[in-house]
């Protein structure tokens, strides 16, 4: 294999890890966690799963509901048209305090918002 075919296949790699583990595996935690807390209303019930294309719009929901009911501030990105490719990292930070969160803490929150 050539270095520029070498090199197309690593960022097929990384972009197939970013779909299946990435920002869109972490979008699909944070969709399952709220989709378990019946005190998280009207974000619990338009949320129904990964739809790449439909995503972007589901994160932004996402994204409000986390910053208005558990004071958390998210940048939730994925990528070209909801697929993962090309995203950024997942950030959250909180509100109170401007300290970043993880991914888990952040989980956590919406495990146990309402409890």
């Amino acid at each position: 294999m050539t270095n520029t075919t070498l090199k197309a296949r690593e960022i097929e790699l990384k972009d197939l890890e970013t779909v299946s583990g990435g920002t869109v595996g972490e979008f699909e935690e944070l969709i399952e966690a709220y989709t378990n807390n019946p005190y998280l209303g009207e974000a619990a019930g338009l949320i129904c799963g990964h739809i790449p294309g439909v995503n972007n719009g589901l994160a932004a929901l996402v994204e409000s509901s986390l910053r208005d009911k558990l004071g958390i501030e998210a940048n939730i990105s994925l990528g070209f048209a909801g697929t993962g490719i090309g995203s950024d990292p997942n950030t959250y930070f909180d509100k109170a305090t401007g300290q970043p969160l993880t991914h888990q803490q952040v989980l956590d929150r919406i495990m146990n918002y309402g409890k």
